[in-house]
């Protein structure tokens, strides 16, 4: 078949429409190749749970295949030289070459009228395909034969390559950049990248959001873990603590070639850059000199595709005489500790796990390494859990890897606890808190700590004043703020772009709320 190009119409017709429970009916014309097909009469769509299904017969024959339909089963077949598809009304499985797939919604037969899914007909046909909502006029173009070329947002496959092939070559996976984490705080979103990227941001209006595409790209098996995708490789995460952002949807945006796509969903236009230095963290950072991102560049709106190597100069605090630390994973790779300590680093928090058997392949090296440079050391863990059992279950995980580190370290565990992808009540996430805080004490013997971002810890009911504060909020000016839990902070996150000799790109730069002498009498009690 042609060459796949799935372009923006997919996803404004995926998701951003309201989701239905049954089908409705519109009046829209289909174009190809600037031929009217409906020949001056307008065609009916069908939209089901916010999908658009279009005639199947009308396109697929417009452009040269042999479609049979078989009333008795409800079966349609499209055919060519090397392929052949197979779907049924009301089914939502179809067979590709023999490789069943599942469908977003069935085909459905109205009025003596096949209707499929315009999501599947473009991943198969290889059509771009835009909308123009005032003329309700479907677009559809055939791209170049394989002797031409063709560029688009989301590159290109070899001519006769599905975007749902199943003979991706081992090699070809290898070479793919695995996304691993993303998240939203502090006016920011962060990707984790394992893998060198390039990442293409541009706006669409009419709702706003800024999309994020990442070529030659996949999930990890790691983010698999702690986001949830549905059986079309999508999923979406609330975002509740940011007057400028609703929600954060993702998906895995095409297969043939590999591409992830991030949605950021806006409440209003808003102006941002992008900081990608290559070190394994992707960040969109929305400009707002009065809330977290204030200190950082800032730009004027973007229309277009940014820059992806902008990188905003390093933050530097001038608290007289606070203990400056730093917070690290394996995305940091190997770090030369040595180094770090003499650049003035004197406490380190390092990633222990992530819900209930994920542990950081590093943790081990990077706690050593930071003892054997006299740095004190802690760890924390990521919390995934919605219920108090499951965050009972990633104490547990927490707790085991602390014991393969030789137990007790000089910082009380950490509770990394910043994002609510399930989008739980302020009621649910602090009974979900307290359950692994409470399992977590009972298990190492210590009183945790929690870590989140200024606006999230809002969330947080004035029971968890009990437990001393890490508190991110990316700025060189404006400390964090007070919430109904916490009046103070114990540590202050003030970046996520820092520079420090011995670890390569950005680091997570941290401040104590006291001298190095004060960090270390307040933990008197604790460092054997």
């Amino acid at each position: 078949m042609k060459k796949i190009c799935f372009l923006a119409f997919l996803f404004l017709f995926l998701w951003g429409f309201p989701g239905e429970t049954h089908a409705t009916s519109s009046s829209s014309h289909i174009e190809l190749n600037g031929k009217d097909l409906s020949a001056g009469k307008g065609i009916q769509t069908q939209e089901v749970k916010g999908n658009i299904l279009v005639p199947l017969r009308l396109i697929v024959e417009e452009l040269g295949y042999s479609v049979d339909w078989k009333a008795k089963t409800g079966t349609v077949t499209i055919q060519d030289r090397d392929h052949h598809l197979s779907l049924q009304v009301n089914k939502t499985i179809a067979s590709v070459d023999g490789h069943q797939m599942g469908l977003t919604v069935a085909p459905l037969l109205t009025d003596g009228t096949t209707y499929v899914p315009l999501r599947f007909v473009s991943e198969q046909t290889g059509l771009n395909v835009t909308w123009n909502s005032k003329l309700k006029t479907v677009f559809l173009t055939s791209p170049p034969d394989s002797s031409g070329s063709s560029e688009s947002s989301h590159g290109s496959s070899d001519s006769g390559t599905q975007a749902i092939t199943n003979t991706v070559t081992d090699a070809e996976e290898s070479t793919r950049a695995t996304i691993d984490q993303i998240s939203f705080m502090n006016h920011q979103l962060a990707i984790t990248v394992n893998g060198k990227v390039s990442p293409k941001v541009t706006t669409l209006t009419h709702a706003d959001r800024i999309v994020v595409d990442i070529p030659s790209s996949r999930f990890s098996d790691e983010f698999q873990a702690s986001l949830p995708l549905d059986n079309t490789t999508q999923g979406a995460f609330p975002v509740t603590d940011d007057p400028d952002v609703s929600q954060v949807r993702y998906s895995l945006f095409s297969t043939s070639p590999a591409a992830v796509r991030i949605v950021v969903d806006l409440n209003s236009n808003q102006p941002f850059h992008v900081l990608n230095a290559g070190d394994g963290k992707i960040v969109i950072a929305l400009d707002r000199k009065s809330d977290e991102t204030a200190g950082l560049t800032s730009t004027a709106p973007v229309t277009s595709t940014i820059a992806p190597d902008t990188i905003v100069p390093e933050p530097v605090i001038s608290s007289d005489g606070h203990a400056q630390g730093i917070d690290v994973s394996h995305y940091n790779g190997t770090i030369d500790w040595q180094q770090v300590a003499a650049a003035g680093k004197t406490f380190a928090f390092i990633k222990a796990t992530e819900g209930t058997t994920y542990q950081d392949n590093q943790f081990l090296a990077n706690v050593q390494g930071a003892r054997d440079a006299s740095i004190l050391v802690g760890a924390y863990h990521f919390l995934n859990a919605t219920t108090t059992d499951g965050a009972r279950q990633e104490a547990a995980n927490f707790a085991r890897a602390l014991e393969s580190a030789g137990g007790r370290l000089d910082l009380p565990p950490v509770l990394d606890y910043e994002n609510n992808p399930k989008g739980l009540t302020p009621a649910q996430i602090s009974e979900v808190a307290h359950a692994f805080l409470d399992e977590t004490e009972k298990l190492t013997g210590r009183l945790p700590i929690v870590y989140t971002g200024n606006v999230f810890a809002s969330k947080f009911d004035p029971t968890f004043s009990m437990y001393k504060l890490w508190v991110a909020r990316y700025s060189t000016t404006q400390k964090p703020t007070a919430v109904p839990a916490w009046n103070n902070w114990w540590a202050w996150q003030y970046s996520s772009t820092g520079s420090v000799p011995g670890i390569r790109g950005n680091v997570d730069l941290n401040e104590f709320n006291g001298t190095i002498d004060e960090l270390r009498s307040s933990l008197a009690g604790d460092i054997e």
